[in-house]
């Protein structure tokens, strides 16, 4: 399905709107809205056609020289200066490329309208691939004869002289123009198609040849969209608008890819510097813990490695520390043949020896030469019975 949306005036409030059928060309629904029903109008199309008021837009279609430089088409708005009533830098234009006639067709419309025209479409939501004059509508043919053809529309008519060429003008200018095609026309074109009633009822012409046709639903009309001027060029186009939205913030653009890339650049060196810092202390750690574990293998667990030396250097140091603490109980005990050693112990560098004795004599005997032990020892949980006397001795290591 196509939408097509006719605006009427820059400044108006409404506008016509049709769905067509896109394989038959029948008009599907058809309406004329306010423009805050433009979001909704072509909703369900994926194909929006939207047409320019033609007051707004002039269409010229110069000689070039044949194969024209891409410099002389740069330079068309130049050739067609007299045309126009504004200045060339306040204008767009919209080129087609050159002609089998050498004629290149330009539309021209003011930038300011124009933007104007695009920003509602935008606003809006409305996706046109083709933004085409007015003109586009009103029918035309190849015939020979024919001189131009014309179309009621709001507030006047649309002259169609060409198949890239018309205008807009007022009901009370509409005979001064004929009369100037008329004036200006070849010895083969004198064809004039108007489609409407009543239309130049009374214009009397011995030269122009008046043919009437029935009104006709403008906006239905087929129009061939390759061949036509879309003014939705390349400046319109969304990617142009990036481009000149970047165009446009460049420098700012420009200064913050340099604060970025400074930033990232001291955040490398920072790094590289946290790193390098890191590194100097890793090899002083390794060569003080080579000054006491030489044999301590590089892995990728020292850790573990340096928890097992040291485990093992306990072990060690434990069994050291129990011989010892053995060793002198053995010596203390030398001479009281009454003291009898139940159970040894060894825990938490702590000699726990469980003795018994047949009196209570010999239990203190053996506690006052603990006195003389090079180690902290005493005799706690003595129990005293009838034919025994027990207790545990605590030897601590120093």
């Amino acid at each position: 399905m196509q939408c097509r949306i006719l605006f009427h005036h820059d400044d108006g409030d409404h506008f016509d709107w049709c769905k067509l059928d896109e394989t038959s060309g029948e008009v599907i629904e058809s309406g004329v809205s306010n423009f805050d029903e433009l979001t909704t109008v072509c909703a369900e199309s994926t194909n929006a056609l939207v047409f320019i008021p033609q007051q707004n837009i002039l269409l010229a279609s110069p000689v070039l020289p044949p194969k024209a430089s891409k410099q002389q088409l740069n330079a068309i708005a130049f050739n067609i200066e007299e045309l126009m009533a504004e200045d060339v830098e306040d204008c767009f234009f919209a080129v087609l490329t050159q002609q089998q006639d050498h004629s290149v067709p330009v539309a021209v419309i003011n930038r300011v309208v124009m933007d104007g025209w695009m920003q509602l479409l935008s606003s809006n939501h409305i996706h046109a691939r083709f933004v085409l004059p007015q003109i586009y509508l009103c029918p035309w043919s190849t015939d020979d004869d024919l001189l131009a053809t014309v179309c009621p529309v709001e507030d006047g008519f649309l002259i169609r002289t060409g198949k890239h060429d018309g205008l807009f003008c007022r009901q009370a200018i509409l005979p001064a123009m004929i009369t100037l095609l008329e004036k200006n026309k070849s010895s083969t074109r004198s064809r004039i198609v108007i489609y409407g009633e009543n239309v130049l009822a009374d214009f009397k012409s011995t030269d122009i040849v008046f043919e009437q046709q029935g009104a006709i639903n403008l906006l239905a009309q087929p129009v061939e969209l390759l061949p036509c001027i879309n003014l939705k060029q390349k400046d319109y186009q969304s990617s142009q608008q990036w481009l000149s939205l970047v165009n446009k913030w460049r420098w700012p653009l420009v200064a913050m890819a340099l604060l970025i890339v400074s930033l990232a650049a001291g955040m490398l060196l920072d790094g590289w510097k946290k790193e390098q810092h890191y590194m100097d202390l890793i090899n002083q750690q390794k060569a003080v813990i080579n000054q006491y574990l030489p044999d301590l293998k590089v892995g990728n667990q020292p850790k573990k490695q340096l928890i097992k030396v040291l485990a093992d250097n306990r072990g060690s140091e434990g069994q050291v520390g129990f011989l010892d603490l053995l060793h002198e109980y053995s010596n203390l005990k030398t001479g009281l043949s009454g003291i009898k050693t139940q159970k040894i112990l060894y825990q938490k560098s702590s000699l726990v020896v469980n003795l018994e004795s047949a009196d209570l004599n010999s239990m203190e005997s053996f506690r006052s030469k603990l006195e003389k032990s090079s180690f902290p020892a005493q005799i706690d949980n003595v129990n005293i019975s009838p034919d025994k006397t027990t207790g545990r001795l605590v030897m601590r290591s120093q």
